[in-house]
């Protein structure tokens, strides 16, 4: 049921504003034509998960098929995908629900002693995804009642590929540095293109970068026929896989799930494990990923903090050399025509929770800067006028906090020099007043008073 490589499943906006139902071969089609403004199904948080999972999968497909450029066409599509999966005549591996448990679906691995340790039940996909939103403040939960088949598909994906650890029980991916943490990503994607120029651009630089990124973690990952598609082996919950046994770019499974049909819909059934789907803690996070920055001086991944990408993280982030080694997803062809713009996502882990959101996609560089990053003393040049900004930035906030708190003492106060309560603290920032304070604050700047 709900085949993804025959099936028209993804609801998309194309960018010449019509809609249309896709399959996962018609998907990369449109995105290789770059046509696709959004994908209506696709929540704010699931981006990352949802681009890296179209990512690497490409990239795998490409190069066990030994194609010499990436295709653009579905049915060229639909064969390579197929070729991953030979020894499934049915498409099991690409089908939401197989009934069948001792088979593979899509992101869900084979059980094959039976359901009877899927004891738990997910109505609504919303509540399988990764986010704990126990308040119900910022986002609501099971509101996703009438769901289609692509919330589901985005939904197990984004708990394949992110989730952290949840309890007894409920592991988190080889991709982070520690449960509680989460998968970040930072790159660079062609500022006058879309979803699908950030794609390709990201799917070619990963299949130039693999031999470089097996040579930069000889102690993981198997070149010539590493496991890549990890839903595809069984798993009873009791025995980790190797990083060893592993593709560079293996899709992730970390959680034992598998859709069923039921009266009302799909629901999800879902069982603990005693160990994690993949033996990667000493590694914490350093796995090669494309989009993760990693510590220079403790080699672990960004654990992104719920300040998010304020501009003096992402300053330090980007340009500090030694503080954190930029991902090759931020190593672009500066060669080419046009500029680039950075793009930061990531939700901010937590001891049982998560923190937010963040992300950032509106910073663009020119051929210019872009080569710089790539260059140790680019980088460092970078760094000395980044933080000449944030030192400025941090001047006028300190005349700024000055200057409000002067006024407030001077202002603040009744005839009979006793604070007045009922001043608000912008009262020296109403019309006619906002002028002489700013000049002030230059003044104080320039060292005038």
């Amino acid at each position: 049921m709900h085949n993804l490589l025959t099936d028209p499943l993804l609801r998309v906006r194309l960018t010449n504003g019509t809609s249309e139902i896709l399959s996962l071969p018609e998907v990369y089609e449109a995105l290789a034509a770059d046509g696709i403004a959004a994908f209506s199904a696709l929540r704010p948080h699931q981006r990352h998960a949802w681009h890296a999972f179209l990512a690497q999968l490409g990239v795998i497909a490409a190069q066990r098929s030994d194609a010499a450029t990436l295709p653009r066409r579905a049915g060229d599509w639909c064969a390579l995908l197929r070729n991953l999966t030979p020894k499934f005549s049915a498409d099991e591996p690409w089908r939401l629900i197989v009934d069948d448990p001792a088979q593979p679906a899509f992101m869900q691995c084979p059980a094959p002693n039976g359901l009877e340790q899927y004891r738990g039940r997910v109505a609504t996909p919303d509540d399988l995804d990764i986010l704990v939103t126990a308040k119900n403040h910022d986002v609501k939960q099971a509101v996703a009642i009438g769901c289609a088949p692509d919330d589901w598909m985005l939904a197990l994906v984004d708990l394949q590929t992110m989730a952290g650890f949840l309890g007894a029980g409920n592991y988190g991916i080889a991709r982070m540095n520690g449960g509680f943490s989460a998968r970040p990503c930072l790159g660079l994607a062609p500022a006058d293109g879309g979803l699908g120029a950030h794609l390709f651009n990201d799917m070619r630089r990963m299949l130039a970068g693999r031999t470089s990124l097996l040579d930069s973690h000889p102690e993981y990952f198997d070149p010539h026929d590493g496991l890549a598609l990890l839903w595809l082996e069984p798993w009873h919950g009791t025995a980790s896989l190797d990083l060893r046994e592993l593709d560079p770019y293996f899709i992730e499974v970390c959680r034992r799930v598998r859709l069923r049909a039921g009266n009302r819909g799909i629901v999800a059934c879902t069982a603990t494990s005693k160990v994690p789907r993949v033996a990667a803690k000493d590694a914490h996070g350093n796995v090669g990923d494309f989009w993760t920055p990693v510590g220079a001086k403790d080699a672990t991944a960004l654990s992104l903090s719920n300040v998010g990408f304020r501009y003096d993280r992402l300053a330090k982030l980007m340009f500090e050399r030694d503080s954190y080694r930029l991902p090759p997803a931020m190593r672009v062809d500066s060669t080419r025509p046009g500029r680039w713009r950075v793009v930061a996502r990531g939700v901010a882990g937590g001891q049982g929770k998560t923190d937010g959101y963040h992300e950032r996609s509106d910073i663009a560089f020119d051929n210019r800067i872009t080569a710089a990053l790539g260059r140790r003393e680019g980088r460092d040049e970078l760094a000395r006028i980044s933080e000449a900004q944030i030192e400025e930035i941090r001047e006028v906030e300190r005349a700024l906090r000055f200057g409000i708190a002067v006024a407030r003492e001077a202002r603040g106060r009744t005839d009979e020099g006793r604070p007045d309560a009922r001043q608000p603290l912008r009262a020296p920032f109403r019309r006619g007043r906002r002028r002489s304070v700013l000049r002030s604050t230059r003044s104080s700047l320039r060292g005038g008073g």
